[in-house]
């Protein structure tokens, strides 16, 4: 049987308690990384998540392309939306149990050269940040391009925000491209996101790849 990670992004939107509880009826974990400027939309709805026992990390504050911001900038943003997150734990009343960031994008700096994604993990470092166990995920792309690094990158994902139905999501977790790494002995990060589709179109991705065989572990076994 797969075993898959599911990491949600571009959390948290108006309808995430809806996909929290259909997670929680089919009893799957899931990481939702959050933007700063969500959080302060919606921090109920975030705080509603920790209680029922999903985690949370960062995603920046704007969204922005992190090749765009300075390491200032990126600083401040990272910085903001980890007060944010703080905040969120200590009103749940939980405490918590790390810190995990993912790139918007995935846009880790590197376009810009070697010195601002060098310089942007530095900055991860500062706010102790752990990744994923590289060994765990056994990509040979995967390990030379992220072992390294202190973001969560993703192994799987179908651009649920291009669907136009929850039939459509459906088939995407049934094509070949999708098919292919489920069908791999590596274990696979998911991403999906929860702003920009609904709670249906996220249910049938989920029951889909339930349907597929994939056996959802909890993501911060990962960096045990």
């Amino acid at each position: 049987m797969t075993t898959a990670y599911l990491t949600v992004d571009d959390a948290p939107s108006d309808s995430l308690p809806a996909k929290v509880a259909a997670l929680d009826a089919r009893d799957v974990p899931a990481l939702f990384f959050c933007e700063g400027r969500r959080l302060t939309e919606y921090p109920d709805h975030a705080r509603e998540a920790v209680e029922a026992g999903y985690h949370l990390g960062n995603h920046a504050y704007s969204h922005e392309h992190a090749s765009s911001l300075s390491p200032a900038t990126f600083r401040e943003e990272v910085a903001w939306t980890e007060a944010l997150l703080d905040d969120v734990y200590e009103n749940a009343g939980v405490d918590r149990p790390t810190r995990t960031f993912r790139f918007p994008y995935g846009d880790d700096g590197s376009d810009d050269g070697g010195d601002h994604a060098a310089a942007l993990q530095d900055i991860l470092a500062e706010f102790d940040f752990v990744s994923p166990d590289a060994g765990r995920v056994t990509y040979d792309w995967y390990a030379a391009e992220h072992a390294d690094r202190l973001d969560w990158y993703w192994t799987i994902e179908v651009q649920d925000w291009t669907a136009e139905s929850p039939a459509d999501l459906r088939e995407r977790v049934t094509s070949d491209a999708v098919g292919s790494r489920l069908d791999s002995d590596s274990a696979d990060i998911v991403l999906f996101h929860d702003a920009g589709n609904s709670p249906a179109e996220f249910e049938a991705f989920v029951d889909a790849m339930l349907d597929r065989g994939v056996e959802f572990g909890a993501p911060l076994d990962l960096v045990e």
